[in-house]
């Protein structure tokens, strides 16, 4: 629940929940009790505001999303005897926010934060974006991630940690290219892919590790980013070609 967390476990035919309390529901357990839960498995899946369909969970798992803000819509429960197969995937049944970063664009300023992997900026409408902060979801990791940003005029900036802007605010100055990394922990553990929406040259390719993403020394704006962790040594998120463009 929104604010709240996991609520207490509720009996047959007990509301669960907050009620006229405008708080969204973003995750459910279900597990049966007794001979029910001897003879038989509970499948359960939730539609996401943005993520849609899940996979199914079963008998007490989670199901839904943790620290994204996104509303379940809609619920699938299906019982089905004990060790038969799933109804359907399960591989993706819950998902936990990691990481949170939120841009400052031309005319909007700062937009709202998304999570591993949305997009945030703009594209389409030729904003620049003119700083950005990256933050672990569990801030007690902050330390773990550093980054800097390359920016009209001043060039590279310093290395700063997670939670802190880097950039400018009005001073009408473009970023142009961007280095994250991971350090300690977080790094023995994730490898970090990051891309940049560019003037002109739109997408590019997920840079990694303190790579650099974006062009230098083209007058190019950066329009918007996508970051996202991937298990250590796991597959990149997508094309890791023309990551960054110099001149």
């Amino acid at each position: 629940m929104q604010s709240y967390g996991w609520m207490g476990e509720k009996a047959n035919n007990t509301a669960a929940g907050i009620l006229n309390g405008g708080k969204r529901m973003e995750a459910i357990k279900l597990h049966l009790t007794g001979e029910l839960a001897e003879k038989y498995d509970i499948y359960y899946r939730v539609h996401t505001q943005t993520f849609g369909w899940l996979d199914w969970a079963k008998n007490g798992e989670p199901s839904g999303t943790k620290d994204y803000a996104k509303r379940i819509e809609a619920v699938q429960v299906k019982v089905v005897p004990k060790g038969n197969p799933a109804p359907g995937a399960t591989s993706i049944a819950f998902k936990e926010a990691k990481i949170a970063y939120k841009t400052h664009v031309q005319t909007y300023g700062w937009m709202s934060k998304v999570h591993d992997g949305e997009t945030a900026g703009t594209s389409g409408k030729a904003k620049r974006m003119e700083a950005l902060n990256i933050a672990m979801v569990d801030s007690s990791y902050n330390k773990e991630i550093s980054y800097r940003t390359h920016v009209q005029t001043y060039g590279w900036q310093k290395w700063v940690n997670g939670g802190k802007n880097s950039g400018t605010e009005g001073k009408a100055k473009r970023l142009e290219a961007i280095q994250i990394e991971l350090k300690d922990s977080l790094a023995d553990q994730y490898d970090i892919y990051y891309r940049v929406h560019a003037q002109t040259y739109g997408w590019l390719g997920w840079a990694k590790n303190g790579e650099k993403a974006g062009t230098e020394g083209l007058a190019k704006r950066l329009e918007a980013i996508q970051i996202v962790l991937v298990e250590k040594g796991g597959a990149a998120p997508g094309s890791t070609e023309k990551t960054f463009i110099k001149k």
